[in-house]
């Protein structure tokens, strides 16, 4: 069938675009009519608890956008990575975390307990009560001392409120020795390397926490500063040097290396409300103080309501109208979820000093180039503009991307080089502020020089890769899954040197684009379906035995959080030439059919999986996408602790329902947005350009989640896809819905850049 004409706006299919801007009274309309229906505060709606449970590992704790400190419990055994477990003891209340993360623990630094009694260092946990959570605010009563624990916090420093009863001595405890550890392997557990602690006047306590190890197997040590103090003076106060018995040492300073571990407390009459501040920093014990000022005298109503405040500005930028109060309540907090991390430690960096942003703990970029990143492009640009800007200065200074980076080190490696589509993905989408001549340079090393230690960063066995075609098993672990990873990474440096003119880069990083063909095997059938992505050996001998339903592997000869069935899909560079492997439109939708319905074929809780069921647009079934996407975000979302389908991932699972709930999704890394179909009946975009772009989905219920057509400023729309240019040009999307599908989109494919076609760069 030959295309219809695009309808709405002039759009060349070079990608170029010139907007058709002569208003038309049914744009205009629709834009006042969405003004006057869409939420102006939502800050109410973020429920932090989202994710707390089953895996989901989200922190619990207050916490200011992309914020440094991030307060919160530690409970139980102390290894769990967010560091909270609902319902198990609480240990205290550490001041650095990270949120949604999977594999080892990292953090859980200085470490505050208020307890009552006789005086103990050790078996200090106590039950929670009356636990209550909501944006920058965490309360709960440690039953076991009939404390009452309040926190909110700033950028850098956190203000507790402990209320004490009135029977037994109160205490202040600061654990200087205590991280979280982790229960998996131990080569990713954490250990501390030193730590000191001192009592400087009744009100003031500091010192400091020196680590290694944790998720990213860091060996280059680092060290959190911490400086705190109280609006009410101690009658009491001593340090304690935790080796054999623990003496205890009333007033001075101890220091300590290895397992010897620090710590002091303070001692307070019964029955009183002690505020605390907590500053934290990685250059100094002074510059640690100097953070606490972000919060003013104790005044914590006014440093709860500047934390909400921060929100309110960060979540502004998207508005929606219609949906359940659970749906509203899961778009706020997966956006708010999405901004947690990376931190930004801009005049915190200890190994280097650079006029430029400076953001830690991407945990991993593997997980968040494919939808959190392309998130905050769109709903906070300067964000994403300063993250890329820091990953580029330390390739600058620490030689390569990370593809994880915490504390200051990078590790581990996931797949590919990730950051070469984080950065491909601002490029293409004209990010401002980045000087994107070193930016590619970056990406080149990543593509061409061979790390020292590929878990550690770069890409792994990329021998093979540039001479054989592809990742053999003998030369790196999870050669397939590299494989389809390194090919998508290679497209990123292609886009990437097109635009800058750098025409034979972008023409040999387009080979490499394709080099994904390598590992597919035609003859291999399963399931009824023929062709998979198939590991080899350095000789080229095929794998055997091998299944393509095999469970991924962590550290063996195939994939990582995916199967064949999985990865045969991944080839967002290319999905008509894909589509033709796999025998054409109708054999390509059975077998989309057969990864969704067979049980065990997919999770919808790994990333790998994150673009496919919007595949289906490609084959001209965008029907089966919103099928998909409905049932995924009704089943496997729900505004619980548990609603979560797997690790929130630095934000990737919120990303990921976020979209599908606007009702766009990005492929990460290339300029335009699949559109799919919208949980609520407006939302509203306000871009960084001061521009608005409206999405309206009419006729919207429960029954009508199908798109039968569509409008884009008036005018008829007729494919399922939209330029970035466009969507930031501003206007309004109008999807009409029903109950059963349409012909519609009737125009061109999204793009497939290495085919030929009308959509094809």
């Amino acid at each position: 069938m030959n295309p219809k004409p695009f309808k709405g706006r002039c759009t060349a299919s070079t990608g170029g675009s010139t907007p058709c801007r002569t208003a038309t009274v049914l744009g205009l309309a629709s834009l006042i009519l969405a003004a006057t229906v869409l939420r102006a505060e939502n800050v109410d709606l973020v429920d932090p608890a989202i994710g707390t449970r089953d895996g989901g590992n989200t922190i619990i704790g207050p916490s200011l956008p992309f914020g440094m400190i991030k307060p919160g419990p530690d409970t139980g055994a102390n290894d769990q990575n967010s560091g909270y477990a609902p319902g198990d003891n609480i240990n205290g209340f550490s001041q650095t975390h990270v949120s949604g993360t999977g594999g080892g623990a990292k953090y859980g630094n200085i470490l505050i307990q208020p307890t009552v009694g006789l005086l103990a260092i050790d078996d200090i946990g106590s039950p929670p009560e009356h636990e209550e959570t909501r944006l920058c605010y965490y309360a709960v009563t440690l039953k076991r001392y009939g404390v009452r624990a309040e926190v909110t916090a700033a950028n850098r420093a956190a203000l507790y409120r402990f209320t004490f009863p009135a029977g037994g001595q109160a205490h202040l405890l600061f654990d200087a020795g205590h991280c979280l550890c982790s229960g998996i392997p131990y080569h990713e557990g954490q250990m501390v390397a030193a730590s000191t602690a001192q009592v400087l006047s009744p009100t003031e306590v500091a010192g400091s926490t020196t680590l290694i190890g944790g998720w990213n197997e860091q060996t280059r040590p680092f060290t959190v500063f911490f400086y705190a103090v109280t609006d009410t003076p101690a009658e009491g106060f001593g340090t304690w040097n935790r080796q054999d018995l623990h003496p205890l040492h009333p007033g001075g300073k101890l220091e300590s290396g290895g397992q010897i571990l620090t710590g002091a407390w303070l001692d307070f009459p019964p029955g009183r409300v002690v505020r605390l501040k907590v500053g934290i920093s990685f250059l100094s014990v002074a510059q640690a103080r100097a953070n606490t000022r972000e919060i003013e005298r104790f005044d914590f109503r006014k440093t709860l309501a500047a934390g909400v405040d921060a929100w309110r500005r960060a979540l502004a930028t998207v508005q929606v109208a219609g949906g359940t109060q659970a749906e509203r309540t899961l778009l706020y907090t997966a956006l708010y979820h999405a901004m947690l991390m990376p931190a930004d430690r801009t005049g915190e960096n200890p190994l280097w000093t650079s006029p430029e942003p400076s953001y830690d703990d991407f945990y991993t970029l593997w997980d968040t180039f494919r939808v959190t990143n392309p998130l905050l492009t769109l709903v906070a640009q300067e964000r994403e503009a300063g993250i890329v800007r820091a990953l580029v200065d330390i390739a600058r200074h620490d030689g390569f991307l990370p593809d994880g980076r915490s504390g200051n080190a990078n590790g581990r490696t996931q797949g590919g080089s990730d950051a070469d589509i984080v950065i491909a993905d601002a490029y293409v989408k004209h990010v401002p502020g980045v000087d994107w001549h070193e930016a590619y340079a970056a990406v080149v090393r990543d593509a061409e020089v061979p790390p020292v230690d590929p878990m550690k960063e770069g890409r792994g066995g990329l021998g093979d890769w540039c001479t054989l075609g592809y990742c053999s098993i003998e030369g790196i672990d999870r050669p397939a899954s590299k494989t389809m990873e390194y090919a998508y990474d290679d497209f990123g440096a292609a886009e990437m040197a097109r635009g800058l003119g750098r025409l034979e880069d972008a023409e040999k990083y387009l080979g490499r684009a394709r080099q994904w063909q390598n590992l597919w095997d035609p003859d291999f059938a399963e399931g009824g379906y023929s062709g998979f992505i198939r590991p080899r050996h350095l000789g080229g001998a095929w794998k055997e035995p091998f299944k393509a339903s095999e469970g991924c592997s962590w550290y063996g000869d195939s994939f990582y959080e995916g199967n064949s069935w999985t990865y045969s899909f991944f080839v967002p560079q290319d999905v008509a030439g894909l589509i033709a492997r796999m025998g054409g439109p109708a054999k390509f939708i059975g077998r989309l059919d057969a990864l969704f319905d067979t049980p065990g074929l997919c999770d919808v809780g790994d990333e790998p999986f994150f673009l496919t069921p919007y595949l289906y647009i490609w084959a001209g079934r965008h029907d089966k996408t919103a099928e998909r996407v409905h049932s995924i975000l009704a089943k496997n979302y729900s505004a619980t602790p548990g609603g979560l389908p797997g690790n929130d991932d630095s934000g990737a699972m919120a990303a990921w329902y976020a979209f599908g709930a606007i009702g766009i999704f990005p492929n990460a890394g290339q300029d335009y947005y699949l559109i799919g179909t919208p949980v609520f009946s407006a939302v509203s975009l306000k871009l960084a350009n001061g521009r608005t772009f409206t999405i309206r989905a009419e006729n919207l219920s429960e029954a009508n989640f199908y798109v039968t057509s569509a409008d884009l400023d008036g005018r008829p729309y007729d494919r399922a896809w939209i330029r970035h240019d466009d969507l930031m040009a501003g206007g309004s999307l109008v999807l009409k819905m029903g109950n059963r599908p349409s012909s519609w989109p009737e125009g061109p494919a999204p793009p497939s850049p290495l085919s030929a076609g009308p959509a094809a760069r």
